[in-house]
């Protein structure tokens, strides 16, 4: 069966852009009667019939964006979109949402979503399969992938938080702050955890500069409750951590509640403990936990200004590192020691 043809193809034989394409299709757009003859004669040519829904939105929107996005459950990433979602649309453009539950689903729905011509595609929360970058680059279609760490091995255009410098950050902060037997709870259990083992690879590499090695791991999966299965794991050991880095704040919660209701222990006195995000619930009376702030808005700006250069010039190269921040509340002491 012949491959279904798009606006791209007809864009390509004719030598113009895809938008121009999508207006042919719209009586009210402005376009020359030469240009929309030949543009519509090749259409029935090929095949090609674009939907009813496509043309209304060509009318408002001449962009389409495409967003992709795992788990929107995700205290962060939900905060991520919502921003996202919301500047998109003050810059013109109508962004259209696909929700994946992991990275291989994308393979399964790339064709339907690059059905809807978006002019470009943004993907968080998971790391694409090269076969699906390949694909959007043979149809035109460019690709960003927002807040997934350091892409290594794609050539994939990315902006996102820093977050290896993240993870050594908080190893320098435990260790400015007199721990010695320090422990971790990673989130690598979780679907396509890229970023959080640059988070482990930063904190690791910090422990090692000093020549230190973790005293005690969990592999969590970024929830609350893997946060309770690390404390009781690590406080009934026979050598207990004084110092603990969880890889996302939910996780330091749950960490910090067991703590305190199961072996009664208090930081910063009794262990001290760092999370990553800053999320709103992390600034809670009950936690007041210190942490590794991402600038989502920073990140947010960029990805913007990402998507309008990828829509200019699709095949413009954007790689982007957003540094992140250490913010002391009460899990940890204070120091002298610069941060």
């Amino acid at each position: 069966m012949a491959d279904k043809v798009t606006a791209l193809d007809i864009a390509k034989r004719l030598s113009v852009s895809r938008s121009t394409v999508s207006r042919a299709f719209d009586p009210a757009s402005r376009i020359s009667p030469d240009l929309r003859r030949r543009i519509l004669k090749l259409a029935h040519e090929l095949g090609y019939r674009p939907t009813s829904a496509a043309r209304l939105i060509m009318r408002e929107y001449p962009h389409v964006i495409a967003v992709v996005v795992r788990d929107v459950t995700n205290p962060v990433r939900a905060a991520i979109m919502t921003r996202l979602i919301r500047e998109l649309e003050r810059n013109g453009y109508l962004p259209l949402v696909f929700q994946v539950p992991n990275a291989r689903t994308i393979s399964a729905r790339i064709e339907a979503i690059l059905s809807h011509l978006p002019s470009a595609v943004v993907m968080t929360g998971f790391r694409p399969p090269s076969s699906v970058l390949t694909l959007c680059s043979q149809r035109g279609t460019p690709t960003l992938i927002l807040n997934r760490g350091g892409i290594k091995g794609l050539a994939a255009n990315y902006i996102t938080s820093d977050h290896h410098g993240g993870g050594l950050k908080a190893a320098e902060v435990l260790i400015a702050r007199g721990c010695r037997n320090i422990a971790f709870v990673s989130g690598q259990s979780v679907n396509d955890p890229d970023a959080s083992e640059e988070r482990m690879r930063g904190f690791l590499a910090g422990l090692e500069r000093v020549g230190m090695v973790a005293c005690a791991a969990h592999e969590g999966d970024h929830s609350y409750d893997s946060g309770v299965r690390a404390a009781r794991e690590f406080f009934a050991a026979s050598t207990r951590p004084d110092g603990v880095f969880c890889g996302n704040d939910m996780m330091a919660m749950g960490f910090m509640d067991v703590a305190r209701e199961t072996f009664g222990l208090i930081p910063p006195d009794d262990y001290q403990l760092v999370g990553y995000d800053n999320i709103e619930m992390a600034n809670w009376a009950p936690y007041r936990l210190s942490t590794i702030a991402q600038n989502m808005e920073a990140v947010i700006a960029a990805t913007v200004r990402g998507v309008r250069q990828l829509v200019e010039k699709p095949d413009h190269s954007i790689r982007v590192v957003v540094p992140v921040k250490f913010i002391a509340r009460n899990t940890t002491r204070e120091t002298t020691a610069q941060e």
